[in-house]
């Protein structure tokens, strides 16, 4: 097998895993849906300065770390609406930690801005993730959930046609048609209204897409660990459609 096409398999294999372990996780409990992103968080950190080959690893996971796991908490900590009020506060701070360890580096600084970028990139993603948490609370919004992730998983597997040169160009309409096809399973074996959910599909296919077609042609995919790390970016990334689509058409997914 070719190393690209083995490299695809297993990118594909980690975000099902992925995807399947927050889905069991958010249908369990919140709490251990938050344990699942506070491990993804960890692993981001671990490895987001390898993946995208930055010049000061352990830095960036220190600020990582403490960031993802700031977000996170300001997001499982309130228990009642409004759900994001800490967020822009942990937000913040996890901004404030990215610029202070550029200050503190004592290498001269070469590639501070593109430094700067990623490690903003990162918490964006995790801050992404960590609003899984809220609609995870009722019955409708782990529907919405695992809605969001089986469309995730669903368009990675479609990533596997990218070994046939005539299915490249329709690799994004296919993973679109993919999620929303499974998003629309997953409402119909919820009980939940399934047109909605084909909305969750569509967008979820689309965010785990394009993460995966950002960071899966880096050339630091070629080692493991960034490829673990595109997984999970891929899956969190999906995190924003159940919390907008609870608010705007399915109120009752969020509680009070």
């Amino acid at each position: 097998m070719p190393h690209a096409t083995r490299h695809r398999v297993q990118l594909t294999l980690e975000v099902l895993a992925v995807a399947l372990t927050l889905g069991i996780a958010a249908a369990a409990s919140p709490v251990l849906l938050a344990v699942g992103l506070a491990a993804c968080a960890s692993v981001i950190a671990w490895g987001w300065a390898g993946a995208l080959a930055l010049p000061t690893p352990r830095g960036t996971f220190g600020v990582l770390a403490l960031g993802g796991l700031a977000l996170l908490a300001a997001v499982v900590g309130r228990d009642a609406s409004p759900w994001l009020g800490w967020l822009p506060a942990a937000a913040a701070l996890s901004m404030i930690a990215a610029f202070l360890h550029q200050l503190l580096r004592r290498d001269g600084r070469p590639r501070v801005v593109e430094s700067v970028s990623a490690v903003v990139l990162a918490l964006a993603v995790v801050g992404t993730g960590v609003l899984l948490v809220p609609a995870s609370r009722t019955d409708l919004g782990i529907a919405l959930v695992v809605g969001a992730l089986a469309a995730a998983a669903a368009s990675a597997l479609t990533d596997l046609l990218g070994s046939l040169p005539a299915a490249r160009p329709w690799l994004t309409p296919v993973a679109l048609l993919a999620g929303a096809g499974a998003a629309s399973a997953a409402a119909w074996l919820l009980g939940a209204p399934v047109l909605v959910w084909v909305l969750v599909g569509v967008a979820s296919a689309a965010l785990s897409h394009a993460a995966r077609a950002v960071l899966g042609h880096l050339p630091t995919m070629a080692h493991p660990r960034p490829r673990l790390v595109a997984a999970i970016a891929s899956v969190l990334a999906v995190g924003l459609v159940p919390y907008l689509v609870a608010l705007t058409f399915v109120p009752g997914a969020l509680p009070g």
